[in-house]
């Protein structure tokens, strides 16, 4: 494959990929006032066990900045009910876990559902062609 054309299909990919999240965050903040990083955070603690995750390992998963998550979780916390709270970690008190509500519960379980009737509209054999040639002509 020339040069040109593995360009175009990685901008043709990662186009694709951004046209999803666009439909996802624009879904989610129409019908849930979150934005696709908060549905992502709640995603996450929703999962792990106990339904809770120390702060710096949730930045790890979410990639986001130490500020950037500390704005995400207040704005959580700001909803009524809020759907986060915070509590000191007791093996380590210097972290924090964040804890989902039960609020939280609810609605990422509602979000849940809306993302994947939305992935259920998703090309993904779209995207396996282009990542299908993308291997095999390297």
């Amino acid at each position: 494959m020339r040069q040109d054309q593995q360009i175009a299909q990685w901008l043709e990919l990662t186009q694709y990929v951004h046209y999803i999240e666009t439909m996802m965050e624009k879904s989610l903040r129409q019908q849930y006032n979150l934005s696709l990083k908060e549905f992502y955070v709640l995603y996450e603690i929703n999962n792990a066990k106990g339904n809770k995750y120390k702060i710096n390992d949730l930045i790890k998963v979410v990639d986001l900045s130490q500020s950037a998550m500390s704005r995400l979780i207040n704005r959580l916390e700001s909803f009524s009910p809020s759907y986060v709270c915070r509590r000191e970690c007791v093996e380590d008190h210097r972290a924090m876990y964040i804890y989902l509500t039960e609020a939280g519960a609810e609605i990422i379980n509602d979000a849940s559902n809306t993302y994947a009737k939305l992935l259920e509209k998703v090309d993904f054999n779209h995207m396996r062609q282009l990542t299908h040639h993308s291997k095999s002509d390297a």
